[in-house]
């Protein structure tokens, strides 16, 4: 009986620490897709963030705002610029997540860089929309801008509710 009991000891020990490698290995997915909420599809679960460890370096009228972005779903950010010659999109990137798996339908990040060309107070419109599929919108964020040429640049982000 000591051997039977020293045996399933083992097992059960070896299950445990399998059971919690498995589980340490287990990676969350969070704001790789979007929610499902009133039957459309929203980008509601999204954290819109500034890059804090860009490897950028920014100039000082630049920014950068990074917003979470699914297009295997058909949306995706796009922006619209109110004054256009104050401010200007100097660079646009997507980085899918978990860009050493392969994982089908996961989302990622959109970067999104903006230059101050002059002294501004302006707006810059960021649209979460299906473009293809009669213009449907998810989401809206607004950037509002605050630029003066001597080095004060100060931006926001916003989510704008929805005009249903």
């Amino acid at each position: 009986m000591k051997n039977n009991s020293s045996v399933l000891k083992s097992i059960s020990i070896f299950i445990a620490v399998l059971a919690a490698l498995l589980m340490s290995s287990c990676e969350t997915e969070e704001n790789a897709t979007s929610v499902e909420k009133n039957g459309k599809n929203t980008a509601d679960s999204f954290a819109a963030k500034e890059i804090e460890n860009s490897e950028k370096i920014l100039a000082e009228n630049e920014f950068t705002v990074t917003l979470a972005e699914n297009p295997t779903t058909g949306f995706s950010w796009h922006y619209e610029i109110q004054d256009k010659s104050a401010v200007k999109l100097v660079d646009d990137e997507y980085v899918p997540s978990n860009t050493d798996k392969k994982i089908t339908g996961a989302g990622g990040m959109h970067s999104f860089t903006f230059a101050c060309l002059k002294d501004c107070d302006t707006l810059v419109i960021m649209t979460y929309k299906r473009p293809w599929k009669g213009g449907e919108t998810a989401e809206k964020r607004l950037i509002r801008i605050k630029y003066k040429k001597s080095g004060n640049l100060f931006w926001e982000l916003e989510k704008i509710q929805n005009e249903e």
